[in-house]
């Protein structure tokens, strides 16, 4: 089984940003959800309060993200999580 230092569960914006931050950090993350990203952020017409991007399309914002990702080679693993389990110093 392979280990991780940082699990993120969720493909929102704040999802991502933890999993961008661990990465920098030189941490070995576990991305947890959609690959289509945010369902609410795709389907957003126009976002005026995301710092630096005053006015922009919910697309345009994803596909910031991906890129984002991509360049730093954080992948999405798209698997249901029912429970986290505490197993001493590791969770499970």
């Amino acid at each position: 089984m392979e280990r991780y230092d940082i699990a993120v569960i969720g493909t929102g914006p704040a999802g991502l940003s933890a999993a961008v931050t661990a990465t920098i950090r030189n941490k070995k993350v576990l991305l947890l959800g959609s690959k289509d990203l945010s369902m609410k952020l795709g389907k957003a017409h126009e976002i005026q309060n995301y710092l630096g991007f005053p006015a922009v399309k919910g697309e345009d914002l994803a596909a910031a993200f991906q890129r984002h990702l991509s360049q730093l080679g954080i992948e999405i693993t798209e698997k249901r999580i029912n429970a986290v389990y505490s197993m001493g110093e590791y969770f499970a």
